[in-house]
């Protein structure tokens, strides 16, 4: 039976904190939230009037809006933490049912585990009753990295409610999850948009009032995506889901390690990654890759020279991870005390003569193929354990540069090739030593 709300019942999105600003848990809520919406398509004989409403009254909520407000239909928080004990979660269990007595649902308060708590379903919920563990057909968690799949069985299940079970293959429902998780996605984005635009609305009211419409959801499923144009920005789109989803992966193994202002800062830099046009992307991904050509207009393309997990987790995120926050050069990158400019990289090889050489071989060539400028003018490239003096100088020890290129840059007037001149005066610096040159360094 619905509750009935009374009309003096008001809710003042200022006065619910959202945690957009900080893209608090984003990528796992934002995947759970994506496999309940799926979840209530399959289910339901229509979603019309039900919206999903992200990082306001709950990580997220299924609400209806009633006098152009929206109310709560479910609550669902969600708690990526490696943790079984019960105590780990105890705190969040009576905030969610705190949260139902603030804010009334139709149906129920849900919590979402992604791992086996050592206090079985009932036992949980016998002890706070105001609250269910959410169901993931049959299991009261899903790990992390079998959610993935679970969006997609549940995409497929979509697929055969609508009578397109022809369409119903490894490749397609792939495309299909990406373009649903992209509604979510860029509901973010626009979020944070709206809050740096003048007179803006708050993140708080932005989050409350901006919700999707499941129907939107529904939409997406019930079209043939096969003619899709598989084009550039297609494939831009993927690889911002797949750095979404290496920096969830890389924050739940390294909870215990990050601390709370550090999370903030990894938040902060995914917003902005996130909220960079395509080109811009485009060139934010060749800047933290100086060692090979970022190109993805094909597939193959896109399988060859895109993101790889290794370089991202254990590069790229671990520098963001070990270095201060950034002192806002184009949001990312880092000042020592004699002026000199710090850029990361996606760089991991390892500290030897033989890397230290191809690396500076492939930076030169990739400078050289693409024309692109030194990271935000940057003197020194931050890997994760390569040192090189002099990028120009290492290279020169090998007969694979092109020497008859450098020479025809070294005298040339032309501003294209200005940009290779100063890539040879560009050092590899480890993120150890790095550390040491700015985090001592007060913001």
């Amino acid at each position: 039976m619905k509750k009935k709300y009374k009309m003096s019942q008001l809710i003042d999105p200022n006065d619910i904190h959202s945690a957009a600003a900080t893209w608090n848990g984003f990528i796992y809520q934002g995947k759970v939230a994506l496999y309940h919406v799926l979840k209530l398509i399959n289910e339901k004989d229509s979603v019309e009037g039900l919206h999903l409403q992200l990082d306001s009254l709950e990580d997220f909520a299924i609400v209806r809006y009633e006098n152009e407000e929206p109310k709560p239909v479910t609550l669902h928080q969600v708690k990526a933490v490696k943790s079984i004990s019960y105590l780990r979660y105890k705190e969040a269990f009576e905030k969610l049912e705190k949260r139902k007595d603030e804010f009334p649902c139709d149906e129920e308060a849900y919590f979402h585990l992604a791992i086996k708590n050592e206090k079985s379903k009932a036992d949980i919920e016998g002890l706070h009753k105001k609250l269910k563990i959410y169901d993931y057909d049959g299991n009261p968690y899903c790990k992390i990295e079998d959610l993935q799949d679970e969006i997609k069985t549940q995409a497929k299940n979509c697929l055969t409610k609508f009578n397109l079970n022809h369409l119903s293959n490894d490749h397609y429902l792939e495309t299909l999850s990406n373009e649903l998780e992209s509604l979510i996605t860029e509901n973010i984005v626009s979020i944070h948009a709206q809050n740096h635009l003048p007179n803006g609305d708050s993140i708080n009211k932005s989050a409350y009032y901006s919700t999707i419409s499941l129907n939107r959801f529904r939409e997406i499923i019930i079209v043939d995506l096969t003619e899709l144009q598989q084009d550039k920005n297609y494939f831009i789109k993927k690889l911002k889901i797949d750095l979404n989803r290496y920096y969830q992966e890389f924050c739940f193994e390294f909870e215990d390690e990050i601390e709370d202002n550090t999370q903030i800062k990894l938040h902060l830099y995914l917003a902005y990654f996130n909220g960079l046009t395509n080109p811009n992307f485009e060139s934010f991904l060749q800047k933290i890759m100086p060692h090979r050509r970022v190109k993805f207009s094909t597939l193959q393309e896109y399988k060859d020279n895109s993101l790889f997990i290794n370089e991202i987790k254990k590069g790229f995120l671990t520098i963001l991870n070990g270095i201060r926050n950034s002192d806002n050069i184009n949001s990312i990158g880092w000042t020592d005390n004699d002026n000199k400019k710090y850029f990361p990289s996606a760089i991991i090889d390892s500290d030897n003569p033989r890397s230290r050489q191809n690396i500076s071989i492939d930076i030169m060539n990739t400078a050289l193929e693409t024309l692109i400028e030194v990271p935000f003018n940057a003197d020194y490239i931050i890997t994760e354990g390569c040192n090189v003096t002099s990028v120009i100088e290492e290279s020169n020890k090998s007969t694979r540069i092109n020497q008859s290129d450098i020479d025809i840059l070294n005298n040339s007037t032309s501003a294209e090739y200005d940009k290779i001149t100063k890539w040879k005066n560009i050092t590899l610096i480890e993120l150890d030593k790095a550390k040491q040159k700015l985090n001592g360094i007060i913001n």
